[in-house]
């Protein structure tokens, strides 16, 4: 469950230009803890995440880090969803909310 967890907060933190730790533990449903634990494995798998702190602060993907849609083609992300449903439906859930 840890990997889809990972691989869901990559996708969450990709799909917005800015989040905080708050709202991913939120969506979640996990500590604040766990998700910086899981953006430390994200950033150690080669993905730039810049982090800032203060008012206009939160987590994002650095402009450096570029995937281009044509990487998963809309088949192959719908196919991904598939099996994280199948192999647990709990993730399902948050799987819906950022895809």
């Amino acid at each position: 469950m840890k990997q889809y967890l990972i691989f869901g907060i990559f996708l969450f933190v990709l799909n917005r230009q800015k989040t905080t730790a708050k709202e991913i533990a939120e969506c979640f449903e996990i500590s604040t803890r766990t998700v910086y634990r899981y953006i430390d494995c994200l950033c150690m798998s080669g993905v730039k995440i810049t982090s800032s702190i203060g008012k206009n602060g939160g987590i994002s993907i650095n402009k450096d880090f570029n995937i281009e849609n044509y990487v998963l083609s809309n088949d192959e992300k719908q196919l991904i969803k598939n099996n994280i449903r199948q192999y647990d439906p709990q993730v399902s859930r948050v799987i819906n909310k950022i895809c």
